[in-house]
């Protein structure tokens, strides 16, 4: 397939745009618009830079001007980039990836896609898009996450799978569409630390991706819970606490 710009709408009913690459993957994300010509705007700028400078803010370099790319590690260790245009503004930010090599293919996959069509998913509501998600439930509702317990020890480097589901309390019905967070539970340092993140399936259900690795220095566990933060139709919501036996000796092996 061709590399194509998707417009469509979120579950919040705003616009967005994803860029979904030669490969089928999607390499870059857009902030949500208030209108569709606001949405084909911001992918048509960033069409208009997408050629831009490459700025890489893990090592010490030189700061470029706007635009560019901006290549950065997040809170979870991973490398992200984020397109900015002229004025500052973040027009696309990507997902996140393992290394930098994979994140400096992503910045390329948007290189390689200047001219790639723009295809409008509000009108087709093609399999793909949100329009799959549920209407939210009318009022405020109170939400039950659950996390399945995962293996409780695993070698680092592991690619753990983290399932649950999100539920509305006196009905357990699913909540369909909405962010859920992973976080590792830190209260000596009184601050928990985002691992990764995911959204809900059409029924609640999400499943997660984590790369098993030692987060301090004190033991070999690493607990875990999963958080939602809310909505104006639903309440925040957090799992039970889960720890998971991360060995020194497979971080040595490293």
């Amino acid at each position: 397939m061709n590399a194509k710009y998707q417009v469509y709408k979120d579950i919040a009913g705003k616009f967005r745009f994803r860029l979904r690459a030669a490969n089928n993957k999607i390499v870059a994300v857009s902030e949500a618009y208030d209108s569709k010509a606001s949405c084909v705007k911001g992918v048509k700028s960033v069409q208009g830079n997408c050629n831009s400078h490459i700025e890489d803010k893990t090592v010490d370099a030189e700061r470029l001007s706007n635009p560019k790319y901006e290549v950065f590690m997040d809170i979870a260790s991973k490398f992200r980039f984020n397109l900015k245009a002229p004025n500052g503004e973040i027009i696309a930010a990507s997902e996140a990836y393992q290394t930098k090599q994979n994140v400096l293919r992503g910045i390329e996959a948007v290189q390689n896609s200047c001219d790639a069509e723009i295809q409008d998913l509000t009108i087709d509501q093609d399999a793909e898009v949100t329009g799959l998600c549920e209407e939210p439930a009318e009022g405020l509702n109170d939400t039950v996450l659950e996390l399945n317990s995962p293996s409780s020890s695993v070698d680092s480097g592991t690619t753990v799978k983290l399932k649950g589901k999100l539920m509305i309390s006196d009905s357990s019905k699913g909540v369909s569409c909405v962010k859920i967070e992973i976080y590792e539970e830190d209260p000596s340092f009184m601050r928990d630390d985002l691992i990764a993140l995911g959204m809900t399936e059409n029924d609640g259900a999400f499943s997660i991706d984590w790369v098993a690795r030692q987060m301090d220095n004190l033991d070999d566990s690493v607990e875990i819970y999963a958080k939602f933060a809310g909505t104006k139709n639903y309440k925040s919501s957090k799992s039970d606490v889960y720890k998971i036996r991360v060995p020194w000796y497979a971080k040595r092996k490293q």
